[in-house]
């Protein structure tokens, strides 16, 4: 933030007006309103500036009782001279205002101008504005003076209270002198001798003369065992010189009052912590120097607290390990030493497994019990000038600096497997889990801390892959490609726990009204580091793994939860792999999907490959009978592309007939336009309705069109979009809902 000039001596001369939080004041009140009807605009305010806050001290047409300073209107306004009007017509347009929380949210205003309300002494204290929730071009120079005009009165009622306030100093400092002499002694006795705090009077040479009896009490001496005592008496070794410093600053006259913190020892050999404000004072009669006033007080307790509330933002509260703040501190600092010196440091990268499990069977507490006892038993297994951190759930990291030999981090790692190993007993239940660790070991003059972690994170993944409960040494010479389906499997499980996959919809439109029929969920996975992963990629491999499964599950309870916000009839489409189907449980997922989200039967579409029904296996079976009961609709995706399809057509019933791109792609080709149109007479007899995939132009469009399908999707009319912008596209009746 920029401040304006002697913004020190503007906010001194705001606090002694004591105007901020006053009650308003109908006169400038008037000011606003008169303003708001000369310049038509909805809005007039007096405002007052200080640190951080822009306060209201009239207004008309704004709600509330001020702002944040930081990126407000009227602090460019005050950093310009007394007489100068700043006008910005389009607040939109404009760097310096684009951000304001005016303009960003309520009043959201477009149009500014304002003029700087000073003091006699020439300082801004605040700004009389107008503003416009539309922009204005036409502020003419006579508008400017107008509301230079205006500003006149507020800015008198400013100075008037200025003059008012100085008058009141004035009258309370002859009082104060008259009294002084009088009772000035008696008054510091009452204050220092019924307060909790230390009170000490001493000489112009730091002797103390008197000491309140509170020392008694906070540090165990009588008042007399400190009279004669100078200030660094009983002062902490390790603080003599710190204050020293403030001391020699404050009896050398370069400051009047300080404020440190050290330690004091009590009578009995323990040490506190004391807050110690000293200032210069002075006869009240002469006004030269007559002596020092010290003040004492116990901050122990708070010193605690902070140290407290310090080492929870930086330590992990369940297991009092440090967290991924403190850990990345340490990192960077002993890759820095590490770089320095030519030495070894190395990270090893922990997750436990099968520790998902634990939780599911046992439930939390035990889970937290288990990663309390690991915690345990990582620090046992490293020395005391390393550092075992818990980055989040159920990962851990190791820091190790300063090793000699390489092999030092697999041999860690091999006690860390066995130590995990031994079973955690919780409530009379065995738990056991495993472990899968990382390790990148580097050494030289350039070490890059979060190139190591990485490093480290990538073994991590080659050791889950490897089966789990082992270790792996980051190896950049390794065969990646052997390794890529572990990884990316490990990945996978990972994104699953983390939530790094999302869904997409695209539209399905009703070619007889042109609305929207439904939305075909898309599944995408968009990669911390890879970026999007096409599911050509990773479907496969879901599937070859088991995890289709929870991944599949996943995908129909988020579809329905997205569905259930549109409106009906709109449907939404789901793939389900084969292997899903294969599950004695589909019916279940489907069912708890359907019941959690509220969706009705009849709004979900399950899309099925000819790949599936090609194993005819009783549980397939089964399965759609099933479905179809429940009121599910069923279609059969990328129709023709496999070898039976005409019976599949005769053993199973479909509500929808999907044409694979790959016919509408080919077009042009005589064959492929009589196979389609074949494939379209096929479904609608069927009674079915047939979607064409892949319209992407309008002589596509017109080519499908032609054929008889009844529906399309295609980038001709949306791409994919998240559930968010769904809803978005649906409320703006864009693209109207298909009858």
């Amino acid at each position: 933030m920029v401040h304006p000039p002697r913004e020190q001596d503007r906010l001194d001369a705001l606090r002694r007006l004591r105007i901020l939080g006053s009650s308003p004041e109908p006169h400038l009140d008037a000011v606003c309103r008169i303003a708001a009807d000369l310049f038509d605009v909805p809005m007039a305010l007096v405002l007052l500036v200080d640190e951080t806050q822009v306060w209201f001290k009239a207004r008309f047409g704004v709600e509330g009782h001020g702002v944040e300073r930081e990126g407000a209107l009227c602090d460019l306004t005050i950093q310009g001279e007394t007489d100068t009007v700043l006008v910005i017509p389009d607040l939109t347009d404009d760097p310096r205002s684009v951000q304001s929380a005016l303009v960003l949210g309520p009043p959201h205003a477009r149009f500014y101008a304002g003029v700087p309300l000073a003091l006699e002494s020439g300082l801004n204290l605040g700004t009389f504005c107008i503003m416009d929730r539309a922009p204005r071009s036409d502020f003419t120079a006579v508008q400017a003076r107008q509301l230079q005009d205006l500003a006149v009165i507020a800015q008198a009622h400013l100075r008037l209270h200025e003059a008012h306030i100085a008058a009141d100093a004035d009258a309370a400092r002859r009082r104060a002198t008259e009294g002084a002499l009088r009772d000035s002694e008696q008054r510091f006795r009452l204050l220092a001798e019924t307060t909790t705090d230390v009170i000490i009077w001493s000489d112009l040479d730091t002797t103390r003369l008197y000491v309140s009896p509170a020392i008694r009490t906070v540090l165990g001496y009588e008042p007399e065992d400190l009279v004669g005592t100078k200030p660094l008496d009983f002062v902490h070794p390790d603080d003599v010189e710190n204050f020293a410093r403030v001391l020699g600053d404050l009896t050398g006259g370069r400051i009047d009052h300080a404020s440190t913190c050290q330690r004091y020892r009590r009578k009995d050999g323990s040490w506190l912590f004391m807050d110690v404000c000293q200032s210069l004072a002075r006869d009240p009669a002469t006004g030269e120097p007559d002596g020092y006033v010290t003040s004492l007080r116990d901050i122990t307790a708070r010193k605690a607290d902070e140290r407290r509330i310090a080492h929870l933002a930086l330590h992990d509260c369940l297991t009092d390990l440090p967290n991924r703040t403190l850990f990345w501190e340490r990192l960077a600092e002993q890759a820095e030493a590490a770089g320095r010196n030519g030495t070894r440091v190395a990270v090893l990268t922990c997750d436990l497994d099968r520790f998902k499990q634990v939780n599911d069977t046992f439930g939390h507490p035990a889970g937290d019990h288990l990663l309390q006892v690991v915690a345990g038993r990582l620090r046992a297994a490293v020395r005391g000038t390393d550092t075992v951190a818990r980055l989040g759930g159920d990962e851990f990291a190791i820091l190790l600096g300063r090793i000699e030999r390489a092999d030092a981090a697999t041999a860690l790692a091999r006690r860390i497997i066995a130590s995990i190993n031994r079973p955690i007993v919780f409530n009379g239940h065995r738990m056991s889990v495993g472990a899968s660790i990382g390790i990148a070991v580097e050494a030289g003059n350039a070490l890059d801390a979060m190139a190591l972690y990485k490093r480290s994170d990538a073994a991590l993944y080659q050791a889950k892959a490897a089966g789990r409960n082992t270790y792996r040494v980051h190896d950049p010479d390794s065969d990646a490609a052997s390794a890529a389906a572990g990884l990316l499997k490990a990945e996978m499980e990972r994104a699953m726990k983390r939530g790094g996959f999302l869904l997409n919809y695209q539209p399905i439109i009703d070619l007889a009204t042109g609305g929207i029929a439904g939305f075909e969920a898309l599944l995408r996975w968009r990669h911390p580091r890879r970026g999007n992963i096409a599911p050509s990629e990773f479907i496969p491999l879901a599937e070859q793994s088991g995890l289709i499964v929870p991944l599949g599950a996943w995908v129909l309870k988020e579809a329905c939860r997205a569905a259930a916000s549109w409106p009906d009839p709109l449907r939404v489409a789901v793939n389900v792999s084969a292997i899903q189907f294969q599950q004695t449980g589909m019916e279940e997922t489907v069912l708890h999907a359907l019941t959690a989200s509220g969706l009705a039967p009849h709004r979900l579409e399950l899309e099925i490959t000819e790949t599936m029904l090609m194993q005819k296996t009783e549980t397939v079976c089964r399965a759609m009978e099933s479905l179809r009961r429940l009121g599910v609709r069923i279609a059969l995706d990328d129709f023709g592309t496999g070898y039976s399809s005409l019976s599949y057509l005769h053993q199973f019933s479909f509500d929808t007939i999907k044409i694979d791109r790959s016919f509408v792609a080919g077009m042009a080709d005589q064959k492929t336009a009589a196979i389609t149109r074949a494939i379209v007479a096929l479904g609608t007899g069927f009674g079915a309705r047939v979607i064409a995939e892949g319209v992407e132009t309008e002589e596509h469009l017109a080519f499908v069109r032609a054929a008889g399908c009844t529906d399309v999707q295609g980038f001709l009319f949306d791409p994919p979009l998240p559930a968010p912008e769904i809803t978005r596209l649906i409320e703006s009746g864009r693209l109207r809902l298909a009858a």
